[in-house]
């Protein structure tokens, strides 16, 4: 909805002033009441025709906060007044923020929250970056401004009406300077736009940027945001994440579904979209006109019905694209050529399927699989506790209601694979169902069983020799037929035969009798004693999240333990010959077990660098996830021997023994942490754990 048709600032690459369609010259300057009315009667129509829950509707220009405040709100009163009671408006305002800034600028604001108007600011990113392009109509910068209108509208006051900051990529400036820039400002989302242009009048590559500027530009964001943990919301990357995920596209720029955007000029004439002004002259126009049609009648118009047509209405090049139902061929105004219209992929083609590829790569596997890694969020003080190397109750259980969700999106996929595959059986998801209903403490315990994980990836990769969906009727069983082991009120399951436990790369042990279980349970008895009293900072954490031991065949003259990154909860250990080793080998593989449950929620380093590091305890250099996981569990290791060292009980060559083994351990956490620390591979994340760890260690 064009308000207005004219705008406070003159923006080099402006889609209305700056390119093919001059229309705005013979526009009226502003909406009259006349076309407000007749426009709000229109929306007000359409809605109760097809019924619609909800209504979007933009107040768009120029710069449409030229209309003033009560103008703004008249419009916004006199749409709701013609909407049926059941449909929602959806009230949006773009600007480019330099009135909210002024003296009357609190007023505006006030104004925009009491019309439940969401506010999106234009700004594309620190003060060189944004004057590159969005200065006055005299030249002069509009920087200072416009963020002070930012923090204005994002204060407390009128924070409600804040719907983010719009920033068109310029690849002469630095993209993590531009994002951090914005970032600064809390701003609720980003939203980054390609540039218009078409074949015709292309997009400007420098020549020192390569053949895909704007993807790299958006990479390097999206690496930058990855490391700062992924918390701010970004369009573009979410759209395509959704997209990926079966889900709809956020962006009218990406994704196959239809268009549903109609734009009404100050005039009254409905149009296609106004981006279209970049192609030629007249490309938007319909011939249709509030006064005299109905947005029915409009939609008969080749231009909005080539929209709907999802990939069938893209060129052939588009069409046989891999990423085409992500892409969906990009802008519809970015395709246009003099030659050929708009049956062209779009003129940022290149660029599109590189970015869409990288965030295809770079997502995490469960949280893009399931659209649930943003779900769980864990309090600072449990993080804290956790990045000490501990733990307790609470941060456990935070870390197991995010494997929950996992395994739950895992579980439908499963349950849709299946399906396709033909392999579908009631039998297993009835159960599930059945227990989620009647008995939610064991639903959540058959989610938390420690191989469904495994299980469920293997499926949907469809692994060779891996158990169909029968696998499911096991973790809904209990364990029955598993032995336990007890000591105080820990209870953890004796696990040798679920058919996943390959996961661990090690032999299992042929067979456990009665006195192999004995001797299990007298020194599983022996140890937690010594954890829950010498060890007692992990008891807690251990007590609360160990759920399983696989028992592993031992190895003469050495120890043997594991972990399996998907694996959360269960442990894999070869009975060792005392119950100290055993205690030491509990500890130091449930470290494992957090590190990696903290992983699925927590981007701690860029996965994508190529680094690696130098660790002391195995003799090839590791990537950054497993030295970061030795560095977490190798601190516990040093610990457990400090504590040995310190027991007045020892013999001189105990404490011997123990003084160097932790002598040694403590030499290498300082090393792995001091190397990831200045390597810069570390998010802000993982910098704050592993300052954690060396804290821990220096005390």
């Amino acid at each position: 909805m064009k308000i207005q048709s004219r705008c406070n600032l003159a923006c080099t690459y402006c889609y209305m002033y700056e390119h093919a369609d001059q229309s705005w010259r013979t526009q009226p300057v502003a909406m009259s009441e006349e076309i407000v009315a007749s426009l709000a009667a229109r929306i007000g129509e359409h809605a109760a025709t097809h019924r619609l829950p909800a209504v979007g509707v933009v107040l768009h220009g120029g710069e449409p906060l030229l209309a003033g405040g009560p103008r703004i709100r008249w419009i916004a009163e006199r749409i709701r007044a013609e909407l049926p009671p059941t449909t929602r408006l959806e009230l949006h305002l773009q600007t480019n923020g330099v009135l909210l800034a002024a003296a009357a600028g609190e007023e505006l604001c006030q104004t925009l929250v009491e019309a439940g108007v969401k506010v999106g600011i234009s700004l594309d990113g620190d003060h060189a970056a944004n004057d590159r392009h969005r200065v006055h109509h005299n030249g002069t910068s509009s920087f200072q401004e416009v963020v002070s209108a930012v923090r204005r509208l994002g204060s407390p006051r009128y924070r409600r009406a804040f719907s983010g900051l719009l920033c068109t990529i310029d690849p002469e400036n630095d993209p993590v300077e531009s994002y951090q820039a914005l970032s600064d400002l809390d701003p609720p989302r980003i939203d980054y736009l390609l540039p218009h242009a078409n074949w015709d009048v292309p997009p400007s590559r420098p020549a020192e940027a390569g053949a895909t500027p704007y993807a790299d530009w958006l990479i390097a964001v999206h690496r930058r945001w990855s490391a700062d943990g992924r918390r701010l919301p970004i369009r573009v990357f979410d759209s395509i994440q959704s997209a990926l995920a079966g889900g709809e596209s956020l962006k009218e720029a990406l994704g196959t579904e239809p268009c549903d955007l109609a734009v009404v000029e100050t005039d009254g004439s409905i149009e296609l979209a106004d981006s279209l002004k970049t192609a030629y002259d007249g490309a938007p126009r319909t011939g249709f006109h509030v006064l005299k049609h109905s947005f029915d009648e409009a939609a008969a118009h080749p231009g909005f019905a080539l929209r709907e047509t999802g990939v069938t209405g893209l060129c052939h090049t588009c069409r046989q694209c891999p990423v085409v139902e992500i892409c969906g061929g990009g802008l519809y105004a970015h395709r246009y050529s003099k030659d050929k219209g708009f049956d062209n992929p779009s003129v940022h083609c290149a660029d599109l399927f590189k970015i869409i590829t990288y965030v295809k790569d770079a997502s995490p596997p469960d949280s893009a699989a399931t659209g649930t890694g943003a779900a769980h969020e864990m309090s600072g003080t449990c993080f804290d506790s956790l990045a000490a190397g501990l733990g307790d109750v609470v941060a456990i259980r935070q870390l197991a209601a995010a494997q929950q969700s996992i395994n739950r999106g895992l579980l439908d996929r499963v349950l849709t694979a299946s399906c396709e595959r033909g392999e579908y059986s009631r039998r297993p998801w009835q159960a599930f169902d059945a227990m989620q209903r009647g008995d939610p403490e064991k639903y959540r315990k058959a989610l938390l069983h420690p191989f469904l994980r495994v299980w469920a990836s293997r499926y949907l990769d469809a692994t060779p020799g891996s158990p169909g969906v029968e696998y499911l009727s096991s973790s809904t069983a209990d364990h029955r037929h598993r032995p336990r082991l007890t000591a105080g009120d820990l209870t953890v399951t004796l696990d040798n035969v679920d058919p996943c436990l390959d996961c661990y790369g090690k032999p299992l042990v042929d067979r456990l009798d009665p006195a192999a279980l004995a001797a299990w349970q007298h020194m599983f008895a022996e140890a937690w004693q010594l954890i829950a009293t010498e060890y007692a900072d992990y008891a807690p954490a251990i007590g609360a999240g160990l759920s399983t031991i696989v028992p592993l065949a031992p190895r003469p003259g050495a120890q043997t333990s594991a972990t399996a990154r998907q694996a959360f909860g269960a442990i894999a250990i070869a009975l060792p010959d005392t119950a100290d080793d055993l205690a030491l080998l509990i500890i130091h593989e449930f470290q494992h077990v957090k590190i990696g449950a903290l992983m699925d929620m927590f981007d701690l380093y860029d996965p994508a660098s190529p680094l690696t590091f130098p660790v002391p305890w195995r003799p090839d250099e590791r990537p950054p996830e497993a030295a970061l996981q030795g560095l977490y569990a190798h601190a516990a290791v040093a610990d457990v021997w400090r504590t040995r060292w310190l027991r007045t009980s020892n013999t001189d060559s105990e404490r011997s023994t123990a003084g160097k083994q932790y002598a040694t351990w403590h030499r290498a956490v300082a090393q792995v942490a001091g190397a990831l620390q200045v390597s810069g591979v570390l998010t802000g994340l993982g910098e704050r754990l592993v300052a954690g760890l060396a804290e821990h260690a220096r005390r």
